[in-house]
């Protein structure tokens, strides 16, 4: 007898955990001018690639030796990254608060929190740690692992002058957002809830979602410059890339070949 794993309440309760126990509340700051990752997209000559510092992962386990992320930061951008995602979730995705801090006030990239948002008070750390943006999990508000609903969520993340990527995994999640009017939509091709990956998942979303009022980001299982074009052709107008990049001995040459795609 199969039994279905379901991952999200449990990377909420994690989530949950550290709000309490206080994890985002001592960030340091990084006073950074704000920067628009929107607006990097839309000026962008080339494909937008948003590179992501992200050492772990639930689904892949292990997937680089931490090092020197600032490093690592600098090669993403020499290769032409756009913007640069950093995990901030210390138990599933070995990531911290102080490598979004220290990558936000040492590049002029704009840099995206990514973590399981479930409290503002994530929100607050992250635009304390000179976070250009913030994602939010369409699928932790339906189906209540926050406490706070996700309008709250961005009328929040709008005071603190964060953008918002709202991303969904399905036709139904992704169809929702609309009234919310995030500054950026993201498809994720990865499942949390069962961690599958399908890259069909934009297409299938975006064949029912042809005219978008903001740019939509493709999010996860991205490897070559051929899945780039695939869901250029889709209609994705920028590409999350994080576990095909760092697990490369070439981190500038791997981005280039993505953004030259």
């Amino acid at each position: 007898m199969k039994f279905l794993v379901d991952h999200l309440p449990e990377l909420a309760a994690y989530a949950r955990a550290r709000v309490k126990r206080g994890y985002y509340d001592g960030s340091d700051s990084a006073n950074a001018s704000q920067r628009s990752l929107v607006k990097t997209i839309q000026e962008s000559r080339k494909m937008p690639v948003i590179t992501e510092i992200k050492y772990a992962s639930p689904s892949a386990g292990k997937i680089r030796e931490s090092g020197n992320p600032l490093q690592l930061a600098k090669e993403m951008l020499s290769g032409g990254a756009c913007g640069i995602s950093v995990l901030t979730d210390p138990e599933n995705f070995d990531g911290n608060l102080e490598t979004l801090v220290t990558i936000s006030r040492d590049t002029e990239a704009p840099t995206i929190m990514k973590d399981i948002i479930v409290s503002p008070k994530q929100l607050q750390a992250g635009a304390r740690a000179g976070a250009s943006a913030v994602v939010l999990i369409s699928e932790v508000f339906t189906r209540k692992l926050s406490n706070v609903g996700l309008d709250s969520m961005i009328l929040e993340a709008n005071r603190l002058e964060l953008e918002v990527i709202v991303e969904a995994n399905s036709a139904g999640e992704f169809e929702s957002l609309r009234r919310f009017r995030p500054d950026l939509y993201g498809i994720n091709n990865r499942n949390l809830s069962t961690f599958h990956l399908d890259l069909a998942i934009t297409e299938e979303i975006l064949a029912e979602n042809v005219d978008m009022d903001r740019p939509v980001v493709s999010e996860s299982g991205i490897e070559s410059p051929h899945d780039i074009r695939r869901l250029r052709a889709a209609g994705a107008k920028a590409f999350l890339v994080g576990t095909s990049i760092m697990k490369s001995s070439d981190i500038e040459g791997k981005v280039r070949d993505l953004v030259n795609a």
